[in-house]
């Protein structure tokens, strides 16, 4: 899958699970926010781990951009009102 169609798919999938709030009260937004959050430590782990010298640009490119995926979502949580008990 190329980068630009996750991109697009990421960013088309707030508006969906935030209008499917009165089916399942928000469950598949704080899930989708869950997945964010746990990448993102995913990525820090990665980082602190790395032992190639050649892999230290792409595990901070990796955690940068899945700081900004988690930082994203929960600016939109806030947007449409949710509140988050992180």
């Amino acid at each position: 899958m190329s980068s630009n169609l996750e991109v697009k798919q990421f960013l088309n999938i707030i508006p969906r699970l935030v209008r499917k709030k009165k089916k399942n009260n928000y469950e598949e937004f704080f899930a989708a926010i869950a997945k964010a959050r746990q990448e993102w430590y995913d990525a820090q782990n990665y980082f602190e781990n790395v032992v190639e010298e050649d892999l230290v640009d792409h595990a901070i490119y990796k955690m940068e951009a899945a700081k900004s995926k988690y930082v994203y979502m929960i600016k939109q949580a806030k947007q449409y009102g949710i509140k988050l008990d992180l």
